[in-house]
């Protein structure tokens, strides 16, 4: 086992910086590490095969049921 833990999935943001400080709701592929949100990016919409690509929606739509992050829930370094 490693020494810390880094996942990522993918949540929705508040990305206020690219709507002049308005809320702006975006999907976004976010990285923990050691369980704290670490940075997000744009997310991959493509996956391998139709089957592995049921999963990709299925992560996007757990997105919908977990409270959004905001940017400030991220260190300074922000996007990916």
């Amino acid at each position: 086992m490693s020494d810390f833990d880094f996942y990522w999935n993918y949540r929705i943001v508040n990305t206020k910086s690219k709507n002049g400080g308005e809320d702006w709701y975006c999907i976004q592929e976010v990285t923990y590490y050691d369980g704290k949100p670490d940075g997000y990016g744009d997310p991959c919409l493509g996956s391998e095969d139709m089957e592995t690509f049921g999963d990709v929606w299925h992560m996007m739509k757990e997105a919908m049921e977990l409270p959004p992050l905001q940017e400030e829930d991220f260190p300074p370094q922000g996007e990916m």
